[in-house]
């Protein structure tokens, strides 16, 4: 069975990171090619390594609060175009 049909597999990952290093280590050519193949994966993939977001409010009404990592994708605040207006407040 290969990583790719077990991707979480973290043994089988080790196994082939290993012999990925040990190609590498004897083959100027290929560490050449696995070295360019590794920053372009670095950009195109974004960086999800360990983090945290912590969020704190104090004092009343925020409003709109919006706390989040890691965001791929578009991410729009407030109404859509196609939403109904809000209902008018009254002053009394």
């Amino acid at each position: 069975m290969s990583l790719e049909q077990e991707p979480a597999d973290e043994r089988r990952a080790q196994i082939l990171s290993a012999a990925l290093a040990a190609r590498a280590g004897t083959d100027a050519g290929f560490a050449a090619a696995l070295d360019a193949w590794h920053q372009q994966a670095r950009q195109a993939v974004p960086n999800t390594g360990a983090g945290s977001v912590s969020t704190t409010i104090s004092g009343g009404s925020q409003g709109i609060v919006v706390t989040t990592r890691d965001v791929n994708g578009g991410l729009r605040i407030g109404p859509s175009a196609s939403a109904p207006p809000p209902p008018e407040q009254s002053g009394s």
